[in-house]
This record gives structure tokens, C-alpha cells and sequence, in this order.
């Protein structure tokens, strides 16, 4: 869910909203997929992108958001299904999309090579890593983190590095990753209940955008998208 309203929110949702058009105003494709599609932003967004103006397809385990986004994409074939098991062919789209999907399932692993089999040739995902601060904070035993499965919709079941999952998963489905970017490296949340001033935001991107040339710190981002094309041999 993307939330516009909120100077502290637009901090991470914006900057993928932004980074997954900017993939998708570059990439020349007819058909497309949007797993865990929600009220349909993507599939709206995405229809506008595609060369033959299709309205693609939306897929997602709940009814209530494939209604909303029946609101908000009229024209969109939409699934309710699993993302782990695809009711789709094998290479079905041009495009499959994928975005804060895989930090809800216990299988994301098992999801990735399903969004590989379903696309003919490119996967776009995003999913949601844990902050620099937050995990600072969790090393030194600074923070209790709640248990993810003590009560239904309660946090990420996984924040996983990009580096450890996406960028190795891609190489064993030999797939080629295009193009890789992890940011939002400070706790918008956390600085918003403690009621720090919006324009502080403006000083955090700066820093994000120093703190990703930094390697050993560049991979705590809570914003990380991934573009990989799948093997033509496959």
C-alpha cells in the first residue's frame, strides 16, 4: 500500500514508486503480470506503459484488495491466487511484477522461481530490507523486535538483503540482473513518532545518497528493487 498523504511515508513508497517507473518507462513490453497487485496502483500505472496499451493482469491472495483494485483498473484481468504457486503457463508474460510480496510469504525463495517461470523475459521486484538504524539498533540488543507471526497481519515475516537473496536467487535461475538499487537507510517511522520536523527528510536523502556508495553499509536499505532478465535458453 502506497501512502501519498504522509511526508514521512512518501520517504520509502515514493522513492520505489519512482525507481519501479523509471524500469518500466525503459522496458519495451505488451504483456504484463502484477503479483500481489493490491488495489491496483501498478496495474493502472503499468497499463499506461505498455506498448500496446494492455491492461495486464493482477494477481493476489485477497478478495478485498482485488476488489478495490476492480475500482481502480477497471479494464484488468484479475486472479486471486497464490503467489508461490502461479496459476499461469510458463513464460505467460512479457513483464512480471513483484513489489513488497516476498517479506509477507514464508516461502520467498519458492515465489522468486514462480515469478521467473511466469515471465517470458523480465522481473521487476521490490521488497522491503531492514534500515541501517534499526538494525544497529537491533545488534546491540537496543530494540525487541515482535514476533511476525503472534498475530495476522503484524509486521515482515522476513527483511531479507537484496544481496543475499534476489541478486544469488537470479544467478541460479540464470537470470541476469539489469539493474539493482537498495536506499532508505533511516527509520521514518520511528522519527515521526518522535516528531521530528519533515524538512529533516530532505537532510536524509542526502545521506542516503552517500551511504549507498559505502559498501559494508549499502545493503541495510529499507527500499530495494531488483530488474533481472530470464535466460532465453531457459
Amino acid at each position: 500500500m502506497i501512502y501519498f498523504a504522509d511526508p514521512w511515508n512518501d520517504y520509502w513508497h515514493l522513492t520505489r514508486l519512482r525507481e519501479i517507473m523509471r524500469v518500466v518507462r525503459k522496458t519495451k513490453f505488451e504483456s504484463f503480470l502484477d503479483v500481489g497487485c493490491a488495489e491496483g496502483l501498478y496495474l493502472k500505472l503499468l497499463s499506461s506503459n505498455s506498448e500496446t496499451g494492455s491492461s495486464g493482469t493482477g494477481l493476489d491472495l485477497a478478495k478485498n484488495y482485488l476488489l478495490k483494485a476492480r475500482v481502480t483498473s477497471p479494464k484488468t484481468s484479475l486472479v486471486q491466487g497464490d503467489a508461490g504457486k502461479l496459476p499461469f503457463r510458463n513464460d505467460s508474460f512479457d513483464l512480471v511484477l513483484c513489489s513488497e510480496v516476498l517479506e509477507h510469504v514464508p516461502n520467498p525463495k519458492e515465489v522468486f522461481r514462480e515469478l521467473v517461470r511466469a515471465s517470458e523475459r523480465y522481473v521487476l521486484l521490490t521488497l522491503a530490507g531492514e534500515n541501517l538504524f534499526h538494525f544497529v539498533m537491533r545488534k546491540f540488543r537496543l530494540v525487541r523486535v515482535p514476533n511476525p507471526y503472534s498475530e495476522v497481519g503484524h509486521g515482515h515475516i522476513n527483511e531479507n538483503r537484496m544481496s543475499q537473496t534476489i541478486i544469488p536467487w537470479s544467478v541460479e535461475a540464470r537470470c541476469n540482473c539489469l539493474y539493482s538499487l537498495t536506499t532508505s537507510y533511516f527509520p521514518a517511522n520511528f522519527l515521526k513518532n518522535h516528531r521530528v520536523p519533515t524538512w529533516f527528510i530532505s537532510l536524509m536523502r542526502l545521506a542516503d545518497r552517500i551511504i549507498v556508495r559505502i559498501p559494508v553499509l549499502s545493503e541495510f536499505g529499507a527500499t530495494q528493487i531488483a530488474f533481472v532478465e530470464k535466460s532465453r535458453k531457459l
